[in-house]
């Protein structure tokens, strides 16, 4: 079975680290540089996890969470905030939009599959 994690940064290093360190315990990466692709990738596809990164052009992270929260299939979809902001209430802001967890970039690659693993295998 093949396990999908949605990652929305406009960081395309990040995302491509992202994809890379998952590649390696065989997940397929869906990446969006904005909020707006990353709904539309939503609409078509079923991931298994989202991670979203605060700071996007589009809408802010807490306002993509919101919007996925509102597509039928991603209701129960986890979704956890990864950024590298440490602003006081993000944690909490990040709750009540409808995330599960939240994650703090820089991280390592081993930081980053076992917070994956902990979400898509509970």
């Amino acid at each position: 079975m093949s396990v999908t994690v949605l990652v929305v940064d406009d960081e395309s290093v990040t995302r491509r680290v992202v994809a890379h360190a998952l590649k390696s315990i065989s997940v397929e990466v869906l990446d969006a540089e904005d909020g707006t692709t990353a709904l539309q990738l939503a609409q078509a596809n079923t991931p298994a996890l989202a991670l979203v990164d605060i700071n996007l052009p589009d809408m802010d992270g807490f306002t993509v969470t919101q919007e996925l929260r509102g597509i039928p299939h991603m209701a129960d979809v986890p979704i956890v905030i990864f950024t590298a902001r440490n602003h006081a209430g993000d944690e909490e802001a990040a709750a009540q939009a409808g995330a599960q967890g939240f994650f703090y970039k820089p991280f390592s690659t081993q930081e980053l599959r076992e917070m994956v693993n902990r979400y898509v295998n509970p």
